[in-house]
């Protein structure tokens, strides 16, 4: 079963960061996000810094949704789903697997612009490592979420739009919390702020609830 759920884990890795490249779009998504908001309200720097923090979240909301369409629909439609279903590892295991690799195979490649994003918004530089943290569990919670989205629109044709609209109101509270920690942040007051552990605690209860509820929608989606 652990041999199971790791090999389904390096397999979505491999897939998401070397065969397909899907990885790296929601990256392309996040870097064209912030370096379209200097055009859109200025380039002062002072405004940048107010607003940058809070923007992070808000781009970091909207890049996730772009890997999810993808998630579980090419193995519903190459039969692997199938064989999930009758293997030794318990599906939602199976799905746990899917979800982190895929989630690990796009953090990774966001770990890197987010240094860079966060410099262009005139961030102090040693505020960068504090929100770059904070952003990277805060994109676990958004796409353990945003996998229940794409785990209910997996037979559905061109269900993009279906998965933006039920994930981004479950994104609301981690986009408000996250703005409010980062911009304690700035202030100097530190990591773990309520904000921030309020996010950890939805993270925490995600990796419980994504993999039972996806594997409870794919099922439905092969029945």
């Amino acid at each position: 079963m652990i041999s199971g759920f790791f090999g389904i884990l390096l397999r979505e890795i491999r897939y998401g960061l070397v065969l397909s490249g899907g990885g790296f779009l929601p990256t392309a998504f996040f870097a064209g996000a912030v370096l379209i908001l200097p055009f859109s309200i200025g380039p002062d720097p002072e405004l940048l810094k107010q607003i940058g923090p809070g923007y992070l979240w808000l781009a970091l909301s909207l890049a996730s949704l772009v890997s999810l369409e993808r998630l579980f629909a090419p193995d519903i439609d190459d039969g692997t789903m199938d064989l999930f279903t009758i293997g030794a590892t318990p599906f939602a295991l199976v799905m746990l697997a899917k979800l982190l690799g895929q989630w690990i195979a796009v953090s990774l490649p966001l770990l890197l612009a987010m240094p860079i994003a966060a410099l262009m918004l005139n961030i102090d530089a040693q505020m960068v490592l504090p929100l770059m943290f904070q952003l990277w569990i805060g994109s676990l919670a958004m796409f353990l979420l945003g996998g229940i989205g794409s785990a209910l629109s997996a037979g559905v044709k061109r269900g993009g739009l279906l998965i933006a609209l039920l994930a981004l109101p479950l994104y609301t509270p981690i986009v408000i919390f996250g703005a409010a920690s980062a911009n304690q942040v700035i202030l100097g007051n530190g990591i773990f702020t309520q904000g921030f552990l309020l996010i950890c605690a939805i993270s925490l209860f995600t990796i419980v609830l994504s993999p039972i509820a996806s594997a409870a929608a794919v099922k439905m989606q092969l029945d």
